[in-house]
């Protein structure tokens, strides 16, 4: 027996209240309806985006194209040094770190400025080499390092809104050459453009055979792709090389990252396993480079290295100045690590300028100011950043840009929100939600309620409610090993963050957050030789087989019981026998995850 369609019986209840309805019942719902969209209109003028403009075009513009280790850099130095005045803006803090030491060096005292995240030494001096979020708006002379990063989708806007509203005398913009046709749209308003095409400065050489890890040589950097793997490579390395192998990957402290890559360049550390963290431009004395793996999660899917991405890193051998040329091959007998040479291969004739790579032809993305938006109070945020998300497509359609997605910015709004229906309320400007909603603290799971807390310790301490020093910013652990350090750290940034937009917050300043990185980075740096040499997590943790880093048990030991390789294939000691039984090696490849326990 079928039961009726509801939805007829309702169209026809709402037919019966609307014809109940008299005509002048209806006028106040019109009239309002119509204040509204005049009201909608008139935001809509107001809020319409339209490009960023500079008032004052920059009289000379200089393209640095080239492949790695062309000299870009070092032309561009010599530059602002002679210019006396000026800005070095590069995407890491290594690289800050570096053009100001070398800057430092030929300049006299109190010329040169740092200015970070992080840190900030003589940020009013002449010339001043910082991160690109750091940059100043406008300036004698910009060199604006590793200039492709304008196709990041992530950080890529600022590059976009530094080169179309930076108003700077000279601009010299340092890059692979694929990224010409990006740049130069956002610079046509030059008086003058000169473009300067770069020729690699060492041999690049590609090794015919596989590298094991007995064989590695002194001055190699090794690549893989997590922090996993890293650890699994500089463990199999270290057997070999015993206290003469370290490691370098993002979530290491600023400072043992300078540490590490001292020691290597110092010669302290014979071989340097680390993540693609290598290839954005840092230099260090490498004659060759192996990678473990070709492959990489991009946050979406597991994938192989774009061309471009393995020049990037396989140009950190051979430096010209720092060593002699470069050679670059793969590393195997790392388990579970099977790096393509053909990807390398690809790769290195990127590097050494004879091919073209694959650089993604993402347009310049543009993010609005406060000022863009029309919004008068937060409430308004949401809507207004969803309008011009929309509007943007259209003001930017007949231009080299697209609008960046700012759905997170929408999601930190509506988190906040709440928390200004209370006590909260008063603290809650449009000023200060935007200044929350743009703090650069990671908002993707895990560390999403991160934020959330910091931003509420913000508003709770505008309106003068107490805050627990410890939930803003935790305490140096009493101990643990590296993993432990490097969250404390990750946590002491965070609050760095906070307070240098809100300082006084649980009565701490940025200081303090400062010296709590640092005293996890002492620690770290104690504790990596131990976390190395302890590393080697290829194994099966019941039969001590050998498998990928990424498991802890074989695929027979997870087996269920009753299952070909569960309880019934034990031995009597509680080993398992169903790997050799299947006419597999321990160490094979037995196929994919499914059955097998994953490390968190």
């Amino acid at each position: 027996m079928s039961q009726q369609d509801p939805q007829p019986a309702a169209t026809s209840r709402r037919r019966e209240r609307s014809a109940t309805r008299r005509p002048e019942d209806r006028r106040p719902d019109r009239a309002a309806a119509r204040e509204e969209r005049r009201a909608q209109e008139s935001w809509v003028e107001g809020a319409a985006p339209a490009l960023p403009i500079r008032a004052t075009r920059p009289a000379e513009v200089v393209f640095h194209l080239g492949p790695t280790n062309s000299g870009k850099t070092y032309e561009s130095l010599q530059a602002l040094a002679a210019n006396g005045s000026g800005v070095y803006a590069a995407p890491l803090r290594q690289l800050a770190h570096e053009a100001y030491a070398k800057l430092s060096a030929v300049l006299p005292p109190g010329t040169v400025g740092l200015s970070t995240g992080e840190e900030e030494i003589d940020p009013f001096a002449p010339i001043v080499c910082c991160t690109v979020e750091k940059a100043p708006m406008r300036g004698e002379l910009l060199v604006l390092d590793e200039s492709h990063w304008i196709a990041d989708p992530d950080r890529g806007h600022h590059w976009a809104r530094l080169l179309l509203t930076g108003e700077y005398r000279e601009m010299h913009l340092i890059s692979a050459a694929e990224a010409y046709l990006l740049l130069k749209p956002l610079v046509s308003d030059a008086e003058h453009v000169t473009v300067v095409n770069h020729k690699r400065l060492s041999r690049l050489d590609v090794l015919r055979t596989p590298v094991r890890p007995a064989d590695v040589r002194p001055q190699t950097l090794v690549v893989a792709f997590s922090r996993k793997t890293v650890y699994a490579a500089a463990a199999e390395l270290d057997q070999h090389r015993p206290g003469k192998v370290g490691v370098l990957y993002g979530a290491l402290p600023p400072a043992t990252r300078r540490e590490v890559i001292e020691r290597f360049t110092q010669g302290e550390v014979d071989v340097l396993v680390t993540t693609d963290v290598i290839g954005h431009g840092i230099n260090v004395p490498a004659t060759t480079v192996l990678f473990a793996e070709t492959t990489k999660f991009d946050g979406a899917q597991v994938r192989p290295l774009r061309s471009w991405e393995t020049a990037q890193i396989a140009g950190r051998a051979g430096r010209y100045g720092l060593t002699g040329h470069g050679t670059v091959g793969v590393l195997t007998g790392v388990t579970g690590l099977r790096p393509d040479p053909g990807v390398l291969a690809t790769g290195a004739a990127v590097a050494r300028g004879d091919a073209m790579s694959d650089l993604p032809k993402r347009a310049p993305r543009l993010r609005p100011e406060l000022a863009d938006l029309g919004a008068m109070e937060a409430v308004d945020l949401p809507e207004a950043l969803t309008r011009w998300m929309a509007w943007a497509r259209a003001a930017t359609r007949d231009h080299a840009m697209t609008p960046d997605d700012v759905t997170s910015l929408i999601l930190r709004v509506h988190a906040l929100l709440p928390l200004l229906r209370g006590p909260l309320g008063a603290a809650g400007d449009l000023d200060t939600v935007w200044r929350l909603v743009n703090l650069a603290i990671d908002y993707n799971p895990p560390r999403r309620t991160r934020w959330l807390t910091l931003a509420q310790a913000a508003l709770r301490h505008s309106v003068g409610l107490p805050v627990l020093p410890e939930t803003v910013l935790p305490d140096v652990p009493r101990g643990g090993g590296v993993e432990e350090f490097e969250q404390a750290a990750a946590a002491a940034r965070d609050a760095q963050t906070l307070l240098r937009q809100f300082p006084g917050v649980a009565g701490l300043d940025s200081d303090d957050a400062a010296w709590v990185e640092e005293e996890c980075a002492e620690m770290i740096t104690e504790l990596l030789p131990d976390a190395i040499s302890l590393g080697r997590s290829g194994k099966c943790v019941e039969c001590g087989s050998a498998i990928a880093p990424w498991f802890t048990t074989c695929r027979p030991c997870s087996a269920p019981a009753g299952r070909p390789g569960g309880d019934r294939d034990r031995r009597p000691g509680g080993r398992r026998t169903a790997g050799r039984a299947a006419g597999r090696a321990p160490g094979s490849r037995q196929g994919g995850p499914r059955g097998r326990t994953r490390r968190g």
